[in-house]
């Protein structure tokens, strides 16, 4: 039971020292209106017993400035890692900008290649157009008559026949 204050009071204080007495009655009186944490207060009583038979270990004469040097080593980590994760250029691997020149390169080779074949197809079709001979102007000096000749009437096909 960690949400009542009463509780985890009594809680840190047993992990420090023992309860005295007045404080187990109270834990007591605590317990009977609350009896579903007997079994969560049983498992930490055991495990603070257990706890205390461990043999104190002698700490190193330097280990707070070993402590501080990691957590100044793990915030400076912290720090780089944020900052490379806001370059996305940096995250990118090495070869990639190297790809996207060769890519940028084939693709103009490329479109370079179609320009060149549809300007080599337009030019001979202009060549195969020039070679052909084209009329004299004399032909035109006669238009007039060539259009009135094309614009005179069908040929009455029963007056035809009349004359057969």
């Amino acid at each position: 039971m960690g949400t009542d204050p009463f509780y985890e009071k009594l809680q840190e204080i047993s992990w420090r020292r023992k309860l005295n007495r007045a404080e187990e009655r109270e834990l007591r009186e605590w317990l009977t209106t609350h009896p579903e944490a007997q079994e969560s207060l049983e498992l930490e009583t055991g495990l603070t017993e257990v706890l205390g038979k461990i043999p104190d270990v002698p700490v190193a004469s330097n280990f707070t400035a070993r402590v501080l040097q990691a957590v100044e080593r793990d915030e400076k980590a912290e720090a780089r890692a944020q900052k490379s994760q806001g370059n996305i250029w940096r995250r990118l691997p090495r070869w990639l900008p190297k790809v996207a020149s060769a890519t940028v390169v084939v693709i103009a080779g490329l479109l370079a290649y179609v320009h060149n074949s549809v300007v080599v197809k337009q030019q001979a079709a202009a060549q195969s157009v020039a070679g052909v001979p084209l009329p004299s102007p004399e032909i035109l000096t006669n238009f007039d008559a060539i259009r009135i000749v094309s614009a005179t009437p069908a040929p009455d096909e029963q007056l035809l026949a009349l004359f057969q």
